[in-house]
Order: C-alpha cells, then structure tokens, then sequence
C-alpha cells in the first residue's frame, strides 16, 4: 500500500516568508497613511482652535 499523503486541500499553508513580509509591509503602510491623515487633521483643529481664541480674547 502507498503512503497517504494529505491533498492539497488538507495540506497545512506553506508560508512564504517574502510573501508574508511583504503582507506585513502593506499593513504597516495603510496604518502610517491613516496615521498621518489623522495628525493632519488634528493639526487643523489645533490651529482652528488658536484662532478662535485669539478672536474671542479681541472681543473681551
């Protein structure tokens, strides 16, 4: 009898390790581009804010 062998179905997934990095590196890049979104925005709050401040400190 022949050995059985598990089809490829069944078989566990052969990682390769360029493909797996290169998965990790596309994560990591959509992060850092949402990341910057988010600090550009938050930047534009900031300095809305000190201008409003400023135009209601003239009020007084």
């Amino acid at each position: 009898m022949k050995p059985s062998k598990l089809s490829l179905k069944r078989r566990p997934g052969r990682t390769d390790p360029v493909r797996e990095a290169e998965d990790k590196l596309a994560v990591a890049e959509k992060k850092i581009k949402k990341l910057e979104r988010e600090l550009a925005n938050r930047n534009d709050e900031i300095d809305l804010l000190k201008k409003a401040e400023r135009f209601f400190q003239r009020k007084k």
